[in-house]
Parts: C-alpha cells; structure tokens; sequence
C-alpha cells in the first residue's frame, strides 16, 4: 500500500473487498475482457484506493492482445503499476498502450467512455511528470469526448464529475484558468445532490480559483455549499478538498485572521509529506507561507517554504516559478528588496505577476517612477480581480507620494469600490510601511473607512530606508568580493580604478553594519542579497 492509496481511502473510494476483486479475478479466469473492462470502467476511481499488488496480479492475466483491444484495462495496469515506487518504468509501457489507442482517430471501436477514461487519466499523469503541455492537450481532448456523450454514455460515466475535476486541476496548473472553471463548473453539474456526492473535486476546484483570482463573493457562495452541502468530512479533509481547505485559509487571512487560516490548513499537513506528497503541494506551501507573512513572521515563512521545496527535490526545483511571488513578498518582508527582485529575474514567468511585483520592489526601493511603468505594463493584460487590486494600490500609493494630481482622488475612489465589491484586504498591507498608512488614510477621506477599518496600520514588510540599501555597482563589488578576488581583480573585471572598488567598499561595510571581507560576506548570504539570477 501506498500514501495515495490510503488517501483515495479516506475520499470514499474503499472497493467492496474481497467480492470486488472476486468478480475481477472470474471474468478474467473466463477471459471474459468485455466484462473486466466494464467493471474497470464502473470501479476506476475506486481501484484508485485498491491494493495494487493485488490489482497487478489479477490483470497481469490479460493477454497483450486483449490489452491492446481493450486499452481501458492497459491503462489501469498502468497506474497500479505506478504506485509501486521501483516498477514505474513498467507503468510506462501500459500507459502507452494505452494512449496510443485513445489517441487514435481510426479507432472508432473504443468505446467514447473508454477513450474519456484514458485522456483525462493521461493528462493526470502528464502533470504529475511536469510535463505541462501534454497534459493541457490531454486535458482538452478529454473535455470534447465529454461533451460529445450522449444522455445515455454520460449516465454510464458513474464517477464523470471527478474525471471533470481532473480535467480541470490539468487546465488550472497548465495555466488556464478560465477554461478550468468551465470544467469544474460542468463536474459539479453532473455530481448527484444526496450524500456522499462526487462531486466535491469539482466544488473544491472553483472554489480554490474564485479565491485565488480575488472573486471572494463567488468564493463564499461556494465556500458554504461546501460547508453545507451532500459531502462529507472525509472529502473535506482528504485530497479533493486541498483546494477547498487553501480557500478557507486565504479567506480568512483577507480578515487578518490568522489562526482561523492555520486550522484551514492544518487537515493538509498530513498529505503534504512523503513520497507521495498532495500534488497541491506548491499551492499548500505557498498558502501557508503568506499565514506566516501576515503572522509577522516572515523568516519562518521562508524557511519553511525552502523546506517544502527541497523535500519535493526535482519537483521542487521545478515548480520554482509556482513560489516565486510568495518568495518575493517574503523577502521584502525580510527587508531584502534586491533578492526580492533577484527571484523576480530568476523565476517569474507569468508577465502581468512579473510587473506588478517588480513595481511593488521599485515601490520599495523609492523608485516612483520604474514603479509606474511597471505598472503601466499591466495593461498589456487580462488581470485577475486580485492582480488589478494589488496593481491600483500601488499606484494610489505612488501618487500619494508625489505632489498633488488631479487623478488621485478618482484613483483612490477607484480602489475603495474594488475593494468594497470584492472583499480584498492584502492588496493594502503589501507595501511599505508609510504607503499603508497614507493608502488607509486617503480612502477614509474619499468615504471607504468601512474599508479599512479592520486593516493593521502597520505594514508586513520591515521599514527600510532606500538609502542605506545597496546600489547596483555595490552589489556587483559585493558579488566578486564573495568569489574571494582581490581589490586589483575586482576592479579589471568591472573596469573601474582600484581607488573606485575600494571607495565602494567602504560604502558596502557601512551600509551591512561589518569592518570587513569576511563580515560582509557573511551579511550577502544572510540577507540572501546575492540570490543567482540564472
């Protein structure tokens, strides 16, 4: 047994013991294939939590011939082999059997239900491996077998809402998330309203990306069906609902609530770790790192996030663009606005996320200006409700610090409604301490003091005075003082005088707090200062 066959457990997926496998094992002693692929088909989610040594040595029975004409049982195969940690090569060669014949136009024999069954399982297993562009296409091809059922097929589809869910968690973290609402919006209409319903993967899936997107009022009428409505606790707190439990924890941080977020998130721990960790995982550490954020503890956040990440190791390592905006507030929270702006250049892929946060680090940094045209950039693109929050109080708090403009009351109005509609708070608080106050005070003079009234008037992120930051030539000295190069070499390498590096120096000893080589060099990797760029 494994981590995620005892998860599949706790979701409702417990086949009915001995008989289920009893009926497996006498069509196949038959070698009735129709009828083990109709029981395949009937039980798949459920096989998902079933023995899969077990599973492995009743299918092993089926012929190569018989698989590949019934590739619903080859892809079966597949995953039971999968969940054996030494076999998964094996699994491999099931699994393209198996696609091979969903994918094929000229096989007009398979069964639409079949076909279904194996895409949306592919694009599941493409995600899992990263590959992030064959799940998409998987994701899709199974959604247009979907909708071309029939009446009849779709009611022989006994688990369609959470093949649906697993179309839509392809869609949302192949970065489509339009298009995997739409899929879980289709999966909840198809899931039965008497207890225990399946469709609660379908419910968590938008619920989890009204929140995220800052939709709070659809995220609440969600929310309180899923509070409320025919699943039971074991959904809620087992895999199908990582999703929903992340949307009650970011929920409860828009109102500061920080012990309310942690116990949103406290049913997930357990399925965060070991080999086969939640593959929410990023979504988890990221959630849990603005608890710590908001919590006041910023390092903590940090540290932990590092932690979720090496423990994940290549996947990890890969899913750094996944971390990075969370990263880059924890680090200004830290004080750190050139690393902030270093895991920017380095992970950051999504362009409207990009702008918006290197106009929060310019904000940071004084420089009014760049932050403007970051934002300027914004334009360029759709924005999520939360993304145009976060972009209008960054501008409301450039141009409270620039002289009087005409635009500055609109803009301010501007900001109150789309946070009054919405029910957003963090836009507020992610910005220097100063801004906080000055944004909270002009929206209480255009009207908006219901707004602010619950918004802590100090910032999240540690007061730092741009002056005594480390300009872009000191941090260039500090980067070649760490690979140990003396005075003479560091100066070649920028082509500037001896005189120049050592005048630079001095600025970078006075500005970390140290007298030395050795004590600035040991600031630079406290303070993350000189985070790789490549």
């Amino acid at each position: 047994m494994d981590d995620r066959a005892d998860a599949a457990r706790l979701e409702g997926f417990e086949p009915d013991g001995d008989g289920f496998f009893e009926r497996l094992r006498d069509v196949v002693s038959r070698q009735d294939w129709n009828g083990a692929n109709a029981i395949v088909r009937d039980e798949w989610y459920a096989l998902a939590a079933a023995d899969s040594e077990v599973t492995i040595s009743i299918l092993e029975q089926v012929p190569p011939s018989a698989l590949r004409t019934k590739p619903l049982i080859a892809m079966e195969l597949g995953i039971a082999y999968n969940k054996l940690r030494y076999h998964r090569l094996r699994a491999v060669r099931y699994f393209v059997m198996a696609v091979r014949a969903a994918r094929s136009s000229g096989r007009t024999e398979l069964d639409p239900i079949d076909r279904l069954l194996i895409r949306a399982a592919e694009s599941g297993a493409f995600r899992l491996l990263g590959r992030t562009v064959a799940s998409v296409n998987a994701a899709r091809a199974a959604s247009r077998i979907a909708e071309d059922l029939t009446v009849d097929e779709r009611a022989a589809v006994r688990d369609l809402p959470r093949v649906y869910a697993v179309i839509g968690v392809s869609l949302l973290y192949g970065g489509f998330p339009e298009e995997a609402l739409d899929a879980g919006a289709r999966g909840l209409a198809e899931a039965p309203t008497t207890v225990p319903s399946n469709g609660f993967g379908a419910l968590a899936l938008l619920t989890g990306i009204h929140t995220a997107n800052g939709d709070l009022p659809d995220a609440l009428e969600h929310l309180e069906y899923a509070r409320r409505g025919p699943w039971t606790d074991a959904q809620r707190n087992g895999y199908s609902g990582s999703l929903y439990r992340v949307a009650e924890a970011v929920v409860a941080l828009e109102a500061f609530d920080v012990e309310r977020a942690r116990d949103g998130l406290r049913s997930l721990r357990a399925l965060t770790t070991g080999r086969h960790a939640n593959e929410h995982w990023a979504t988890i550490a990221s959630t849990a790192a603005m608890i710590d954020l908001v919590d006041g503890n910023a390092a903590k956040g940090l540290a932990d996030l590092d932690a979720f990440a090496a423990l994940r190791g290549g996947e990890g390592r890969a899913s750094r663009a996944r971390l990075a905006g969370i990263r880059s507030l924890l680090q200004l929270a830290l004080g750190n606005p050139h690393a902030a702006a270093a895991v920017l250049d380095r992970d950051v892929e999504d362009r409207a996320t990009s702008s918006i946060a290197r106009a929060r680090v310019a904000l940071t940094l004084g420089q009014t200006g760049t932050a403007l045209q970051h934002l300027r950039a914004t334009a360029q693109h759709q924005l999520t409700t939360r993304q145009t929050a976060e972009a209008v109080a960054l501008e409301v708090a450039i141009l409270l610090r620039v002289s009087a403009t005409a635009r500055r009351e609109s803009v301010l109005r501007r900001l109150g409604a789309l946070l009054e509609s919405s029910g957003l708070r963090l836009p507020l608080v992610l910005m220097p301490a100063e801004d906080v106050r000055r944004v909270a005070a002009g929206l209480e003079t255009v009207g908006f003091e219901h707004v602010t009234a619950a918004i802590p008037r100090s910032s999240l992120f540690l007061e730092i005075d741009p002056g005594d930051l480390l300009s872009e030539r000191e941090l260039a000295v500090l980067a070649r003082l760490v690979q140990d190069r003396t005075v003479a070499e560091i100066a070649t390498s920028l082509a500037v005088s001896s005189n120049t590096v050592k005048s630079q120096l001095r600025s970078v000893y006075r500005k970390l707090g140290v007298t030395d080589r050795q004590g600035a060099i040991a600031m630079a990797l406290e303070l993350h200062l000189l985070v790789d760029r490549d």
